[in-house]
């Protein structure tokens, strides 16, 4: 039986981070929903996730402080993290704590393929590789 992924949403657009959530969901994926950075750190806090989607700009804290947070913890830095943004532009500076970048509006294809390469396919340079399992 395959291990149920957890997915954070990070979003202050309550309405885009829950479709997000119900399709998700509908893909058997364990999903919670923070409205901002400081919220998300206090689930990461209490439960296991295993990649973190979130949002550029939001209150209280944004994507890139929530990014540079995690990956100043020992117990986060591992945790894929995607950023989503409708900045026109380049990430900004910070974007080496991203895994990945989606710009909205992204279709649900393009998230789902961004989110099985963060999660099973390529390790990040913050993050330790994923060991290979194989015979002996």
């Amino acid at each position: 039986m395959p291990i149920q992924r957890s997915i954070l949403i990070v979003d202050d657009e309550f309405g885009f981070a829950e479709m997000l959530c119900e399709m998700l969901r509908e893909l058997d994926y364990d999903v919670a929903i923070a409205i901002n950075g400081r919220l998300a750190l206090e689930l990461l806090a209490e439960r296991r996730v295993d990649l973190v989607l979130t949002d550029m700009m939001m209150p209280v804290m944004d994507g890139s402080e929530l990014a540079t947070a995690m990956r100043a913890s020992d117990a986060h830095r591992h945790i894929p993290i995607v950023m989503m943004t409708s900045l026109p532009t380049a990430p900004p500076r910070e974007s080496h704590v991203f895994d990945a970048v989606l710009r909205k509006p992204f279709t649900p294809e393009l998230l789902l393929k961004t989110l099985h390469v963060c999660l099973f396919e390529t390790p990040a340079p913050h993050r330790p590789p994923r060991l290979a399992r194989g015979h002996d």
